[in-house]
């Protein structure tokens, strides 16, 4: 399916995030990849053969000492950003 050098990575493989998007419809939160995976902006993911995968953001770490670390984004929505406040516990 991929026409890509070097090939796209494929919907079953860890990587699979890492495929070129090929439909992109950020008004909607989603984008289609080239290996037939559909993105969506909370980084959950439509694979090809029906299985959901859950969104797994980075900001699921758990709060440690006095600080909390706060991450957000995606890397396909292009509102990637990374804020870091320090709060008393």
């Amino acid at each position: 399916m991929c026409q890509h050098t070097p090939k796209c990575p494929s919907a079953d493989s860890p990587d699979r995030e890492a495929a070129r998007v090929v439909a992109a419809h950020p008004e909607q939160g989603w984008s289609l990849l080239c290996n037939a995976v559909l993105l969506f902006e909370d980084t959950g993911e439509l694979l090809p053969d029906g299985q959901v995968v859950a969104p797994h953001r980075p900001t699921d770490l758990p709060r440690t000492g006095s600080c909390h670390l706060v991450v957000g984004g995606t890397a396909r929505s292009g509102k990637t950003a990374m804020a870091a406040s320090a709060r008393p516990a």
